[in-house]
């Protein structure tokens, strides 16, 4: 097994349940000691900076566990109606995709300070460990509470493979490299994003639903073999018990309870319950009572948080990118559903057709992270680049409103590749800002963070959309339409061919769609307006460590 990582380089974890750090300077200039967190003087030494040679090893391996975890959660996408129809699941198929988003987002939070306890190797084992075993168990469901659990399963699994592949990125690189490094996985990222859809409708097609799950966990198992003999050890020491210890118990059981609240109502407000319905109410307002008993035990009780407030406080440059990345997050998984909508329901076009026309959305994505990244490494800033993809982006989401019910598939195309060119070159490049804003001790804490906001805002995004497409639809049709036929229209399992409708009537309700969608993306195209302001006010601090000075001194002092 490769080991680039030398055994005495540990996090002592014993001295850090008892609030001291007991650092002792390395003299390898490549693993130093970060400064110690403020708020309980534990100190991060999972630092491991990897030469070039070692780097194109290790390297390929973390770009191919991404790409799995993409592969697997875009895959079960076409699949999704064969399943419903096989289970005969109804409205309640959409759960098949939201428990695993549900799932992954409940533990984005929780996962840095994780890692940071056990180890990332570690902790990434055991992710793609629970990313197989869903899906093995997954396939053998025959009904919908079992396939939603094992998904579920699955999710909690993915959700930790795309915060720890960016953390471990981060211990062994340096911030100079690390928007190259980011590029590329970008583009595994976009690949995976863009074969899976398609591996998923061969699977369905010739063997059935259940081998669309399947035929991806061989695969993770090899993957479990590549990671295991080829990523670095992980640098901690200590036995289980202490380890358990330093864990923010608290602090994780409430945020994934607010993780719950918050998102369980926002996937099925509107659809499958009404908004005014007092248990999505119920649901949504403990949610937030939830994120103030969150914050508060961070800010009083945790030895250890899950997320230290600190990261707030550090710069206006930081909070402004954590604030872009909701902004991101509501654009980009509103256009990933959304255009496809558009395509299927107001053009006509089939599922193969309309996912075949989003590839160069998806695909342009990793190009636009490869540039971004090679560019930000060569020049030693990031604000010419991120402000250069945003402004891409909302070129694209500006033409986007120009769609009619006549749009060729050529405009499209050309739109998408604007946009993602734009989202490539924006998403990457802006963790690594928000990196350059942030102690380097709080990367795992700050990249997790990001994830999570910008998860959060893509699930505000679509409810936002969803209720937007609702309520127009229900304004235009009333009147025309029974109610019955607009609920069925407004139901997230519906399309227009599946409805019976006069050529008058259809005629309606394509016009309606039309106004639906075209609200929509006029409001994407004003959030990229708002997050492309906001970039000039993010601060260019280059690519210097931010707390080298700091954690060399300290280590001088302690070995003292």
């Amino acid at each position: 097994m490769a080991d680039f990582s030398p055994d005495d380089r540990v996090i002592d974890l014993d001295a850090a349940i008892s609030l001291i750090s007991k650092n002792s300077l390395d003299t390898d200039p490549t693993t130093t000691p970060s400064s110690p967190s403020p708020e309980s003087g534990w100190t991060d030494k999972q630092s491991n900076l990897l030469p070039h040679k070692k780097l194109l090893i290790v390297f390929p391996v973390i770009a191919i566990v991404q790409f799995t975890s993409y592969l697997d959660q875009s895959t079960i996408s076409t699949a999704v109606p064969t399943i419903g129809a096989e289970l005969q699941l109804g409205g309640n198929v959409s759960w098949v995709p939201t428990s695993f988003l549900i799932a992954s987002t409940c533990t984005q939070l929780v996962n840095g300070r994780l890692s940071d306890i056990f180890g990332r190797k570690e902790l990434l084992l055991c992710a793609l460990g629970l990313l197989a075993l869903g899906n093995l168990f997954a396939g053998f469901a025959q009904n919908g509470a079992t396939l939603y659990a094992f998904r579920a399963l699955s999710g909690l699994g993915g959700g930790a493979i795309n915060a720890l592949v960016m953390i471990i990125i981060s211990d062994i690189t340096t911030l100079q490299q690390r928007g190259k490094y980011n590029g590329y996985i970008g583009a595994a990222v976009a690949f995976g994003n863009a074969i899976g859809p398609w591996m998923g409708g061969a699977f369905t097609s010739r063997f059935g639903w259940r081998w669309a799950i399947w035929y991806n966990v061989p695969w993770i198992a090899i993957v479990i073999a590549l990671a295991f003999l080829v990523l670095p050890k992980s640098q901690t020491t200590g036995n289980v018990g202490s380890k358990l210890h330093l864990v923010d118990w608290l602090g994780v059981a409430v945020s994934v309870a607010m993780v719950l609240m918050l998102l369980i109502p926002l996937s099925q407000g509107g659809a499958a319950l009404p908004w005014d319905s007092p248990l999505v109410i119920g649901m949504l307002v403990t949610g937030v009572l939830l994120m103030g008993v969150f914050l508060l035990i961070e800010w009083k009780f945790a030895k250890l948080p899950v997320v230290p407030l600190h990261l707030f406080t550090i710069s206006r440059s930081a909070n402004i990118i954590l604030l872009q990345s909701a902004l991101f997050g509501f654009v980009f998984w509103g256009n990933l559903y959304y255009i496809p909508f558009y395509m299927q329901n107001v053009l006509g076009y089939t599922p193969v057709i309309s996912g075949a026309l989003i590839i160069p959305l998806v695909s342009c994505q990793g190009i636009g992270s490869i540039i971004a990244g090679r560019l930000i490494s060569s020049s030693g800033r990031y604000n010419p680049v991120i402000r250069t993809a945003q402004l891409l982006w909302l070129i694209g989401a500006c033409l986007q409103i120009t769609y009619t019910r006549h749009t060729p598939g050529w405009q499209i195309i050309t739109f998408g590749l604007l946009q993602g060119l734009g989202v490539g070159g924006a998403f990457q490049p802006s963790l690594v800002a928000l990196l350059a804003h942030s102690n380097k001790a709080d990367r795992a804490v700050a990249n997790c963070l990001r994830n999570f906001i910008r998860t959060l805002g893509g699930a505000v995004g679509l409810t936002v959309s969803g209720t937007m497409l609702n309520n127009g639809l229900r304004a235009r049709l009333a009147g025309m339409l029974p109610d019955a036929t607009i609920a069925l229209l407004t139901a997230s399992t519906s399309e227009v061919s599946d409805v019976h409708l006069s050529p008058v009537e259809r005629e309606g309700v394509l016009d309606a769609y039309m106004n639906g969608i075209h609200i929509i993306f006029t409001t994407y195209a004003f959030i990229m307006a708002v997050s492309f302001l906001l970039a000039w006010l993010v601060v260019d601090d280059g690519l210097a460590e931010r707390d080298a000075p700091e954690r060399v001194k300290m280590g001088r002092m302690d070995v003292a």
